[in-house]
C-alpha cells in the first residue's frame, strides 16, 4: 500500500488497489488503442519497463485555464487520467492558474494576449469544476482526482517585492531561491526546443520563454509532494515534458533513481485533415453545455465518418479494447447503421454532461431526426433554444405573409417567396407554397411556445424564428 503525503492539514487518500505494473499495463493498453508516437524517453516499453515498474503510482496532467471551459482536445487527456485510475494509478489534475497568466508558446505562431487576473481566477474555478464533474460522471465509485493549482506555489508575490512564493500552505520559497532552483535548467536545452526555435525570429517575449521553467518546476513540486514522476500531455508538450524530466533528475541526489517519464497524445484531425473539435462556423467543441449544447456535442460524434468513429472510439472509450474490437467488427459488418458513432457519442456525452445531458441530447436528436420532419413538442423552451444556438429575431408587425417569412429566413441565392412555391419551405412541419398566406397562428403547433416558430428549407435546413 502506498501512503499519501499531506498538503497542509488535508491528508490525501491512499491508492488502495494497485496492479503489480500499472504504468506498463496502462501504456500497453494505450498502444493497442493507437500506436504510441511521442513519449519521453522514446520507446518507453521496450527500453524502460524496469524503470516504469518502480515509479510511485501517481500521474498528472496540466490544464491552463486560458478559457472558462475545456474543449474536446482536453477531454482526451482527461479520459486518459481516468483510464490511469482504472489501472490503479492516482490521477492529479493541475490547474495552471499561474502559467495561464504567462502563456504557453507551444503551438502558437504569435504572442498570446495576457489575461486579466480576475479572468484567470474565474476560468480556474470553472475548469476545476468541469474536471471534477467529468470524473464524477464517469467513475462514481472511485476516489475523486487530486486537483491542485500552481498559483498556490508560484503566484503569491507580495506588494513589497519581497517576492515570496508560497509552496502549498506551509512551504515558502523566495524569488531569489526560485532562480537558484533554475540553476539546473540549461539555456541551451531551452533554446533547442522546437516551439522556442520557431518563435525566435518572429518574436518571443521573456514572459513566454520562461513558461518552460514554470512548468518544469510544477512537475518537480508534484514529484516532491506525491512522488509523481509521470505526466500526460498534448501533442505539442513533448519538449516541456523532456525539459521537466531532466530537471527532476538533476535535482535528485546521485544515489536516487529520479527516472521521470510521460506520453504525449497526437493532434486529432477529421477525415479532411482539419483539427478535430472545430465545429461548423469555426468555434471549438466546448465541454461547457452553454457554449456547446449536449445535443450539438452528441451530434459531432454521431456524424463522424466511419474511419474516424472507429479511431476515436478506441481513444475515448473507457471500455476494454477486447470489447471494443467486437463492437467495431459488428460496425464493419453493418456499415450504414452508425453503430460505432452512436456508441461513441453516447459514451462521451454521458462522460461530459452526465445522464441528464445525454437524455436531453437523445430527446433533441429524436425531435430533429426521429421522423421525416422535426417535432419539437416534447422539448422544453431552454432545450429548443440550446438546440438551435441562434435565432432569427423578428417583429410580427414587420411580417404579414408567408412570403415575407420566406424572404427573411432564406439564406443564399434565390428569392424566398419564389422558392417556396416549388415546395422548398415548411413552417412548423407544414409545407407552405402560397406567398400570400397570412402568418396568423403561425405558432399553433407549438402552443406552449407561441413566440417560437420552426422553419425549414429543403429536407433538413432548420432555423428557429423568435418573435420579439
Amino acid at each position: 500500500m502506498y501512503f499519501s503525503k499531506r498538503i497542509g492539514d488535508v491528508a490525501l487518500k491512499t491508492v488502495r488497489e494497485r496492479r503489480a505494473n500499472p504504468f506498463v499495463d496502462y501504456i500497453r493498453d494505450l498502444s493497442k488503442r493507437k500506436p504510441l508516437q511521442h513519449s519521453y524517453p522514446a520507446d518507453l516499453l521496450n527500453k524502460y519497463e524496469a524503470e516504469l515498474k518502480q515509479l510511485p503510482p501517481y500521474v498528472y496532467a496540466g490544464f491552463d485555464p486560458t478559457a472558462e471551459s475545456l474543449h474536446v482536445g482536453n477531454l482526451l487527456i482527461l479520459v486518459n487520467l481516468i483510464r490511469c485510475q482504472q489501472f490503479g494509478l492516482r490521477p492529479i489534475a493541475l490547474i495552471g492558474e499561474f502559467t495561464a497568466s504567462i502563456g504557453d508558446p507551444s503551438g502558437k505562431k504569435s504572442e498570446r494576449d495576457l489575461l486579466g487576473e480576475d479572468v484567470v481566477i474565474h476560468n480556474s474555478k470553472k475548469v476545476s469544476e468541469q474536471i471534477r464533474n467529468v470524473f464524477a460522471n464517469t467513475c462514481r465509485s472511485s476516489e475523486p482526482p487530486i486537483v491542485v493549482n500552481n498559483n498556490d506555489w508560484l503566484g503569491k508575490v507580495n506588494s513589497n517585492i519581497v517576492n515570496i512564493l508560497y509552496l502549498f500552505s506551509h512551504f515558502q520559497i523566495s524569488l531569489r531561491d526560485f532562480f537558484r532552483e533554475c540553476k539546473s535548467m540549461q539555456l541551451g536545452k531551452m533554446l533547442r526546443m522546437k516551439t522556442i526555435k520557431s518563435r525566435l525570429e518572429t518574436g518571443l517575449s521573456y514572459t513566454e520563454f520562461s513558461y518552460q521553467t514554470m512548468q518544469a518546476y510544477d512537475w518537480y513540486t508534484l514529484s516532491e509532494k506525491f512522488g509523481c514522476r509521470f505526466q500526460l500531455g498534448g501533442y505539442d508538450q513533448l519538449g516541456h515534458l523532456d525539459f521537466g524530466a531532466h530537471y527532476i533528475k538533476k535535482r535528485g541526489n546521485l544515489s536516487d533513481n529520479r527516472f521521470a517519464a510521460g506520453v504525449c497524445f497526437p493532434i486529432l484531425t477529421d477525415s479532411a485533415g482539419n483539427k478535430l473539435g472545430k465545429s461548423e462556423g469555426g468555434g471549438a467543441l466546448w465541454l461547457d453545455p452553454v457554449k456547446t449544447s449536449p445535443f450539438h456535442f452528441y451530434q459531432f460524434f454521431a456524424q463522424l465518418h466511419d474511419d474516424k468513429a472507429e479511431e476515436l472510439l478506441l481513444l475515448f472509450s473507457l471500455r476494454g479494447v477486447e470489447d471494443l474490437e467486437e463492437l467495431l467488427q459488428n460496425h464493419r459488418n453493418n456499415l450504414g447503421k452508425w453503430i460505432a458513432q452512436k456508441e461513441l457519442a453516447m459514451e462521451v456525452t454521458k462522460m461530459v454532461h452526465g445522464e441528464d445531458g445525454l437524455d436531453s441530447a437523445l430527446r433533441c436528436t429524436k425531435a430533429m431526426f426521429g421522423s421525416k420532419k422535426a417535432d419539437l413538442t416534447g422539448l422544453s423552451r431552454s432545450e429548443i433554444l440550446k438546440l438551435f444556438r441562434t435565432t432569427i429575431d423578428l417583429k410580427k408587425e414587420d411580417i404579414s405573409s408567408m412570403g415575407d417569412l420566406a424572404n427573411v429566413t432564406r439564406q443564399g441565392n434565390g428569392k424566398g417567396y419564389l422558392l417556396m412555391q416549388k415546395g422548398a419551405f415548411s413552417v412548423n412541419g407544414t409545407k407552405k407554397v402560397n406567398p400570400a398566406e397570412s402568418i396568423e397562428g403561425v405558432s399553433s403547433s407549438l402552443p406552449a411556445l407561441t413566440d417560437l416558430t420552426l422553419v425549414c428549407w429543403g429536407k433538413r435546413d432548420y432555423r428557429l424564428v423568435r418573435w420579439i
